[in-house]
């Protein structure tokens, strides 16, 4: 079986150690075998941690995902986990909602400042901003 130091697995999901030994200590990364005196990780801890991150990296709180591993580690209030889940889908749904807008105003800024520099080059009147303003970009 194949396993990773604690150094690999920092830099492969781009964490500090101290936040991977943090984790231990929540116990959202436990049974971590050693080879002397240093931590082994396998996949089975790589995949939990790609869930931790994944989860984090949507807002998740460490607290949230405690209660949710919990679970599957110890049973309990199954709809405790799934109101959970189904409220943080819910917020990752607005995060998407606002990202897309905050991305078509984006491009709807880099066609009008790609129009004034076409412009300039031209010697054509300057673009109106107010004619980007509902514009939808693709």
């Amino acid at each position: 079986m194949k396993t990773y130091s604690i150094s690999q697995v920092s830099e492969m999901y781009h964490l500090p150690t101290t936040t991977l030994r943090y984790y231990e200590d929540l116990g959202l990364l436990y049974d971590i075998p050693r080879k002397g005196n240093r931590r082994a990780y396998t996949q089975q801890h790589l995949d939990r941690l790609g869930s931790i991150c994944c989860f984090k990296n949507t807002g998740m709180t460490l607290s949230e995902l405690q209660t949710l591993f919990s679970y599957s580690e110890h049973g309990g209030d199954l709809d405790k986990i799934v109101d959970l889940l189904d409220q943080h889908c819910q917020e990752v749904d607005e995060q998407l909602a606002l990202l897309k807008q905050n991305q078509q105003h984006i491009k709807r800024k880099l066609h009008f400042y790609q129009d004034i520099r076409t412009a300039e080059q031209t010697n054509t009147p300057l673009p109106d901003w107010d004619n980007y303003r509902s514009k939808t970009f693709h």
